[in-house]
């Protein structure tokens, strides 16, 4: 109970020990709360740190094939240009042996 004396306003034993209580208590649950996501945090933060870490390797993964797959297709474009002269010489070859077989039957 509030009550309003000479001395101003004055508050009944068991209702102040009640508030003083309830202070106690929010501050309380306040502070394991904080703490709660304090340690949710620093494990959220631990986990991204873990990620980042992965990312850098498959980053580092990924762009070895890459440089894998560009040799690779300049092995193939030297192995095409080498056929495509290949090819070349045998229609001169043959173009010479139709000339050599023309030139027989005459």
């Amino acid at each position: 109970m509030i009550e309003n004396s000479d001395r101003g306003i004055t508050l009944a034993k068991p209702f102040a020990w009640t508030i003083l209580a309830s202070i106690v208590g929010v501050v309380w649950y306040g502070g394991g709360v904080i703490a709660g996501l304090s340690g949710s945090t620093q494990a959220v933060t631990a986990a991204l740190t873990t990620m980042q870490a992965a990312n850098v390797q498959i980053e580092g993964r990924v762009r070895a094939l890459e440089n894998s797959a560009a040799a690779g297709l300049a092995r193939y474009d030297a192995l095409k240009q080498s056929l495509d002269e290949v090819k070349d010489q045998q229609r001169e070859t043959n173009d010479l042996l139709r000339q050599i077989l023309q030139g027989a039957k005459r």
